[in-house]
C-alpha cells in the first residue's frame, strides 16, 4: 500500500560513504572551501544513489554559476540533506510529492494581470494538493476563470492530531504524506520512521472510514479525536471562479485558456518530456495565449521561469526571467532539478555566471545583499566571510514572507544594473513588469 522513503542503513557505514562523497564534491565544486558547519550538515544526506545524484546536480549548477563556497550556508545544507532528499520521486514509488506554500506565486499572479488584464481564463497545471497557490490565484484574479489541474488530486485526505496529512487515491493507496507546516523538525518527525508513519495513517484512514460508514452518500467530512477525513477534498475549495480537474496533461480536454501556468513541474522531467508538454500546452491555449513555466519558492523567491506565446499553433519562446536572490538563495529551489538538462536551471546558471564575473556588479551585489540579509536576519554573513545558519524567529510561513521582501528589495535595487551587465554581454535584457530581470530567448 505504501512506497515511501527508504531510510538509510547502518549509521557508521553511511557516515563514511556520505562523508567521502561530500568531501569530494567540496573539492571539485568549491576548491575545498565549504564551511565545516555546511559539510557536517551535508553529511546527513541519506546513503542513496538518487540523493547523491540530486546533490551532485545542484552543486554542479552552483559551480557553473560561479557561486563561492562562502555562500553555501549551513541552512541550505540542512535542506538538501534532511528535507529535500526525502522528497525525491524514488522515495515515493516514482511519484512527485507536491510541496507548496500559500503565496508562492503571488508575483506571478501580478504578472498575469499586468500582461492580460482583469479578465481571462487561467489553467494552473500541476496545482498540487492542498491547492494553495490556485486558491491564491482565484483571489488575486477575481474576474478570471481559474482551473486547477493535477493527475494526483486525492480521493481521501487524512489529517492527524499533529497537523500532518496523508493523501490516498480512489483505491485507498497512499500517494504521499507531509506536514501542513513544512519545517525541518516536522519533516524529521514524520520521515525519521517513515514506515511507522505510513502504518499509522493507514490505521487512521480505516477508522475514519469506519466512522463514516459504507453508504455512497455518506458525509464528505468526518472528525474524530482531533483527526479529520475529507472525501473528494478538492471540492471543499471550489467556488464560482475556481474549480479543479483530475487529469494527466496529455489527457486534459478543456476550453482554450488565455494563460497556462505550469510551475514546479517541468523541473522533474527531462527535455524529451518538455517537448511533449509544449505540444500539450499549445492545444490548451487560445491564439496569442501565454504559457508561464518555471520554478519558484515562497512568495516568488528563487524564481526562474520562461514565457511563451502561442502563434500559428506553436509555442514561441519570448523571455526567461529570474529573481536576483538566485545569486545567493536562502533556500535550495534555485538548484533543485532532477535532470541535468533542465532548461531553466541551465539558463539561470549561465546568467548568474555572467553577473558574478562582472567585477563592478559583483561588488555592488555583495555589499547590498549582505546589508539586506542583516536587515532581514536571513543567514547573515559572519566575520569569517561565510553565511551563518541564523534565521528569523518567526514560523516558517512568516520566514518565507520575509525572504520575499528581501527578494523584492534586492531586485528593486539591482535589477537595472544587472540588465546593463547582461546587455554588455550580448543579451537582450530588461526589467519585466514585476521587477524581475528578463532576457529574450526568442
Amino acid at each position: 500500500m505504501y512506497a515511501g522513503p527508504v531510510i538509510a542503513g547502518p549509521a557508521k557505514e553511511v557516515q563514511m560513504t556520505v562523508s567521502m562523497f561530500v568531501r569530494d564534491l567540496n573539492r571539485r565544486c568549491f576548491n575545498g572551501g565549504l564551511a565545516a558547519a555546511t559539510i557536517e550538515r551535508l553529511e546527513a544526506l541519506p546513503d542513496r544513489e538518487d540523493a547523491r545524484a540530486f546533490l551532485e546536480r545542484a552543486t554542479t549548477l552552483m559551480h557553473r554559476a560561479g557561486m563561492p563556497a562562502q555562500d553555501f550556508s549551513p541552512f541550505q545544507a540542512e535542506l538538501f540533506a534532511s528535507v529535500a532528499s526525502h522528497l525525491l520521486p524514488g522515495c515515493w514509488g516514482g511519484r512527485v510529492p507536491p510541496i507548496t506554500l500559500a503565496g508562492r506565486h503571488a508575483r506571478i499572479d501580478q504578472l498575469v494581470r499586468k500582461l492580460h488584464g482583469d479578465r481571462g481564463r487561467l489553467l494552473d497545471i500541476a496545482c498540487g494538493f492542498p491547492p494553495l497557490t490556485t486558491i491564491d490565484s482565484s483571489s488575486a484574479l477575481r474576474e478570471w476563470d481559474v482551473v486547477g489541474v493535477d493527475r494526483s488530486l486525492p480521493e481521501y485526505f487524512v489529517e492527524d492530531q499533529s497537523g500532518n496529512y496523508c493523501l490516498y487515491d480512489e483505491r485507498g493507496q497512499a500517494l504521499y504524506f507531509q506536514p501542513l507546516v513544512p519545517t525541518t523538525d516536522s519533516w524529521e518527525a514524520l520521515l525519521s520512521d517513515a514506515e511507522s508513519s505510513a502504518k499509522r495513517f493507514e490505521a487512521l484512514l480505516a477508522e475514519l472510514l469506519r466512522q463514516r460508514g459504507h453508504a455512497a452518500d455518506g458525509p464528505s467530512n468526518v472528525e474524530l479525536d482531533g483527526c479529520r477525513l475529507s472525501v473528494h477534498p478538492v471540492h471543499d475549495y471550489e467556488w464560482p471562479n475556481l474549480r479543479f480537474v483530475r487529469s494527466d496533461l496529455e489527457s486534459l480536454v478543456t476550453e482554450p485558456a488565455d494563460v497556462v501556468r505550469c510551475f514546479n513541474m517541468l523541473m522533474y522531467f527531462d527535455e524529451q518530456f518538455r517537448q511533449v508538454a509544449m505540444e500539450c500546452f499549445a492545444t490548451l491555449l487560445r491564439n496569442e495565449g501565454r504559457l508561464v513555466c518555471g520554478t519558484d519558492w515562497g512568495w516568488t523567491t528563487e524564481a526562474r521561469y520562461s514565457t511563451y506565446v502561442k502563434r500559428d499553433g506553436a509555442m514561441v519562446p519570448v523571455e526567461f526571467a529570474f529573481t536576483l536572490d538566485n545569486l545567493t538563495p536562502i533556500g535550495i529551489a534555485t538548484w533543485y532539478t532532477l535532470h541535468a538538462d533542465e532548461r531553466e536551471a541551465n539558463i539561470l546558471a549561465e546568467l548568474c555566471s555572467v553577473l558574478r564575473a562582472d567585477v563592478g556588479f559583483s561588488a555592488a551585489f555583495s555589499d547590498i545583499n549582505d546589508r539586506l540579509r542583516v536587515k532581514h536576519e536571513l543567514c547573515p554573513r559572519l566575520p569569517d566571510g561565510y553565511f551563518s545558519a541564523s534565521l528569523p524567529a518567526e514560523n516558517p510561513a512568516a520566514m518565507w514572507h520575509i525572504a520575499g521582501d528581501y527578494s523584492v528589495e534586492l531586485d528593486a535595487t539591482l535589477a537595472e544594473q544587472a540588465c546593463r551587465v547582461l546587455a554588455r554581454a550580448g543579451r537582450d535584457a530588461r526589467v519585466n513588469e514585476i521587477g524581475h530581470v528578463a532576457v529574450a530567448i526568442g
